[in-house]
C-alpha cells in the first residue's frame, strides 16, 4: 500500500475533521506542494491527525511566521504544526541556482529549542507518521523531538484545533524544560510571542 493511501487509511476513524480546504487554496498550491499532500486535504481536510499529534493548516494563515523565520529556498510553505507548537514547512527548489542540491522536502521548525531539521520528502514523513505504532518517535526522536508529548499526552486535556502543549514559561523566555510546565496553548500566539522575544526563531544571516 502506498504511504498515502495507508496514512489515510489510518487516519479515517480517527481524525477530527475542522473544515473543508478551501478550492482557492487547493488551486493556489496545486502545482506548489506535494501531491500526496493535496490529497489529504481534498479527501480529508484541515484537522487533527495522529491521534492529536499532526495538525493540517491552512498556509495563508500561518504566513505570519517569516516575520521569525528565514528562508532559504522558494517556495517555503507552512502545511502542518505538531502537538508541541513545532512548525512543519515543505521546501521547493524554485531558486535552485543557490542551492541546486537542496529542496523539495519536509523540514520542522523546532519553537521550543529555536532550530530546525530536514525530515524528509513528503512520501517519507507519512512513512515517519504510519510506523509512530511501532514507537517510532522515539526511535527516531530527532525528527520531532517528541518524546515530552508521549509522556503527557494521557495526562493533560486532548487538544482543540489551533491549540498545542507549550512551556510556559517558553524555553526562549527562560522556561524550564519540564514535562510540569507544559500547558495547553494558542498555537499561533505561542509562536508568536517567541518569535518576538528571540527576534527570530530561525536565522540564516
Amino acid at each position: 500500500m502506498y504511504p498515502i493511501n495507508e496514512f489515510i487509511e489510518r487516519n479515517q476513524s480517527t481524525y477530527i475533521k475542522v473544515a473543508d480546504v478551501p478550492k482557492e487554496i487547493i488551486v493556489k498550491y496545486k502545482n506548489i506542494l506535494p501531491k500526496e499532500l493535496i490529497c489529504i486535504w481534498e479527501t480529508m481536510g484541515f484537522g487533527i491527525y495522529e491521534n492529536g499529534f499532526l495538525q493540517l493548516i491552512n498556509p495563508d494563515e500561518w504566513s505570519f511566521v517569516f516575520e521569525y523565520i528565514d528562508k532559504m529556498l522558494e517556495p517555503t510553505i507552512p502545511w502542518g504544526i505538531t502537538a508541541l507548537g513545532d512548525i512543519l514547512f515543505w521546501e521547493g527548489n524554485d531558486n535552485w541556482t543557490i542551492a541546486p542540491d537542496e529542496g523539495d522536502r519536509c523540514f520542522r521548525v523546532d519553537v521550543r529549542k529555536c532550530d530546525s531539521i530536514v525530515i524528509d520528502n513528503m512520501e517519507g514523513i507519512l512513512n515517519v507518521f504510519i510506523n509512530t505504532k511501532d514507537n517510532y518517535f522515539i526511535a527516531h526522536k530527532d525528527y520531532f523531538d517528541a518524546k515530552p508529548y508521549l509522556e503527557i499526552k494521557d495526562t493533560l486535556p486532548k487538544l482543540e484545533y489551533g491549540q498545542c502543549y507549550g512551556y510556559v514559561p517558553a524555553l526562549a523566555m527562560g522556561g524550564k524544560k519540564s514535562n510540569k510546565n507544559l500547558k495547553i496553548v494558542d498555537a499561533k500566539t505561542y509562536v508568536d510571542m517567541i518569535g518576538q522575544a528571540v527576534g527570530k526563531i530561525y536565522d540564516l544571516s
